[in-house]
């Protein structure tokens, strides 16, 4: 049967539609290679929003924008309580189409058998599609940390391909004006009303794959802390100038011995017991850094290295420690850029809280309806980021915390951030079946 744009509910049975949704997305910023780039305040984000809008809509929801763009789909009733599901749309630049996406298509599909078979609620349901979850424009969680009213001023600065993302909002028709000012785009009255949060999730890893688990029930959430290291010496000849530090001062060589001392030492806070990861992503290779640094061209076959640049990309769901190890890592690399004569300057570009422990009352309720599901499940971290990090750390006017919880499923291989990203429909099918018990106890609970 041919893949339609819009199919009256009930036609198909759930994968069915989880399989034409994600064959309408993967048509949303797909590349010649395959891949998938929908950036954040992109036409394409854009695009995909409206399609879950229109798709939301056909079986009785009504979609509306808040003042930066996060999409919100509601069940037409005036319940003063609310349940909501949710997740981004957009991609890494030449990501996947099931990262973020899996969740609200996960959670569509929840929503619209509920509508279709009559539930009556005690709390309204609200599917939310956040803007701009993916690190770009050297930020993440752009469009909760705004709805929430915790956002950073100086990311609406920030470029993506010499556009700010002020400029990217305004084009896409929204109001930049929440982030300035630190107000939040979805109204108090609303966030009070937040009786929980959900999120579904590919797992970006193999755990559950190679563990024969159907869901993964996230009990932590890492944030993280992003640096960029720019380390500068001297250029020379490189045939006339002798090795050693003596004559040379060679970022390339510092570079090299300080990323294996950070290396060696998260080992040993690993072996200590800390959970945490370290990865340098980015090495001399990054056209906006290379505007900020233009000498790094300077560089040359023929010549000792002058200046060179990294990130690094630390990630853990403890903050104390991610703080305690930044301060470690930067008092390592400036011994080891002194020991080879060269100076590094460090810049912080990003952070992100993690979240020790989600709400253990919402683990239940998922554990319970999954296993009256039968489905097999693990109990389990995230080790990346997600949008329910600032749902979760939110409290509402009476001092409570918004009751959040996050699951997992399956994709091929644990590959994700990458044109071979993948999970089958009967396995987001099985995910949208945990999450639409879940709602169904959340919503009808006294």
């Amino acid at each position: 049967m041919p893949v339609q744009d819009h199919v009256p509910p009930g036609v198909f049975d759930r994968s069915q539609n989880i399989e034409r949704h994600f064959a309408k997305l993967a048509t949303i910023g797909n590349r010649p290679d395959g891949s998938i780039s929908r950036i954040a305040y992109s036409d394409e984000e854009s695009e995909a929003m409206a399609y879950l809008r229109s798709e939301s809509e056909a079986f009785g929801l009504v979609g509306r924008y808040d003042a930066v763009g996060n999409l919100i789909l509601s069940t037409p009733d005036d319940l003063p309580r609310r349940i909501l599901v949710g997740s981004h749309i957009d991609s890494v630049p030449s990501g996947g189409n099931f990262d973020g996406s899996a969740g609200l298509v996960a959670g569509m599909e929840a929503v619209r058998e509920l509508v279709v078979e009559g539930v009556e609620l005690k709390r309204g349901l609200d599917i939310v599609a956040w803007r701009g979850e993916e690190y770009t424009f050297n930020a993440v969680y752009k469009g909760s940390s705004a709805a929430f009213g915790v956002s950073e001023t100086h990311i609406l600065h920030n470029r993506y391909r010499d556009q700010t993302l002020r400029d990217a909002i305004l084009e896409q028709g929204f109001d930049p004006s929440p982030i300035d000012d630190r107000w939040p785009s979805f109204g108090q009255d609303y966030i009070d009303s937040i009786d929980g949060y959900l999120e579904l999730h590919i797992e970006q890893g193999v755990r559950l794959e190679r563990e024969g688990k159907d869901v993964g029930l996230v009990t932590s959430i890492a944030g993280d802390r992003r640096f960029l290291v720019v380390l500068e010496g001297r250029f020379d000849h490189s045939g006339a100038t002798p090795m050693g530090t003596r004559y040379r001062n060679d970022v390339n060589l510092a570079m090299a011995y300080i990323q294996v001392a950070l290396n060696e030492a998260g080992e040993r806070r690993r072996a200590e017991g800390h959970e945490f990861c370290m990865t340098v992503g980015i090495v001399n290779a990054d056209p906006e850094i290379d505007r900020k640094y233009p000498d790094i061209g300077a560089n040359s076959v023929t010549k000792v290295s002058g200046l060179g640049y990294f990130t690094i990309d630390l990630m853990s769901a403890d903050d104390a420690f991610m703080d305690s190890f930044s301060a470690e890592t930067h008092r390592l690399i400036w011994n080891e850029s002194k020991r080879f004569g060269v100076k590094a300057v460090i810049e912080q570009t990003d952070s992100a809280p993690g979240v020790l422990s989600l709400d253990p009352a919402v683990l239940d309720h998922m554990q319970r309806c999954t296993e009256r599901l039968g489905h097999g499940l693990l109990r389990m971290p995230s080790g990346a980021g997600h949008d329910a990090v600032i749902v979760a750390q939110t409290k509402r006017s009476d001092g409570k915390s918004i009751p959040t919880g996050m699951l997992f499923i399956p994709c091929r291989d644990g590959i994700s951030h990458s044109r071979h990203e993948f999970t089958q429909p009967d396995q987001v099918a099985r995910g949208s079946e945990v999450l639409r018990e879940t709602l169904r106890e959340m919503a009808t609970a006294d």
